[in-house]
């Protein structure tokens, strides 16, 4: 295997490793289990340095890029979840900015009081 591929495969490793972290951290978050989050939040990090320092290097082809989007997809949903467990007012705030606008009313359509 060419060093280039290896790079590829090593930099994909890393991405599995924190989306594996991330679904770890969501099993405990569904639990409860905060002080663990932590835990492995604190080793995500470090995974997320080495990534930084690799994606420097390391130019992804067609193939590994879809794989390293659909492993972000993954992590991203895993903690957009957790922070809902974390943080329930962000889903209220979900809820009003994302939801479907009224269009405003125009003065025509108001009518006076009887």
């Amino acid at each position: 295997m060419p060093p280039h591929d290896r790079d590829i495969d090593r930099l994909i490793g890393l991405y599995r490793e924190i989306e594996s972290a991330s679904k770890s951290m969501l099993t405990w978050a569904l639990d409860g289990q905060w002080d663990q989050v932590s835990l492995e939040q604190d080793r995500c990090l470090a995974l997320i340095h080495s990534v930084r320092t690799l994606n420097q290097e390391v130019q992804l082809d067609g193939e590994a890029m879809r794989t390293k989007l659909q492993i972000m997809r993954e992590i991203l949903r895993n903690e957009a979840f957790i922070r809902r467990l974390n943080m329930p007012w962000t889903a209220r705030i979900e809820r009003e900015f994302l939801a479907p606008r009224k269009p405003p009313l125009d003065s025509a359509s108001i009518q006076p009081a009887a």
